[in-house]
């Protein structure tokens, strides 16, 4: 079952099957709310891991990023284990670029294509 946690005219963030999915355009202009409503979900989540898939993000900016990671403090503050982070070709090129691959502690970070969400 999903539930949409965040959605404006640019993106989208679900919750599905232990799973955070955010697809669109995120932004600065709603970074803060994404970030919101993530951490809101895992504060409120009962589960023992949890995955992050972003393979459908379209447009990648250090916000994105800056979203990500406070999902990831949250999951760790919560000891929730990160099973997988799947990110978009757009979001592993920006990560690469920044040479932030070590940060993330998925047991794997895989990249997809949108449509394979």
């Amino acid at each position: 079952m999903s539930e949409t946690l965040y959605g404006d005219d640019v993106v989208t963030l679900e919750a599905r099957d232990a799973a955070l999915y955010l697809k669109g355009a995120p932004g600065f202009d709603n970074a803060s709310d994404l970030a919101t409503a993530g951490i809101d979900w895992l504060k409120g989540y009962d589960g023992t891991q949890v995955s992050f898939n972003l393979c459908g993000v379209s447009r990648t900016s250090s916000a994105t990023i800056s979203v990500l990671l406070e999902w990831l403090r949250v999951a760790q503050a919560k000891k929730l284990e990160v099973d997988r982070i799947t990110l978009s070709d757009s979001m592993r090129e920006l990560i690469e670029m920044a040479e932030l691959g070590d940060v993330f502690p998925a047991h794997e970070t895989s990249f997809a294509a949108a449509d394979e969400t």
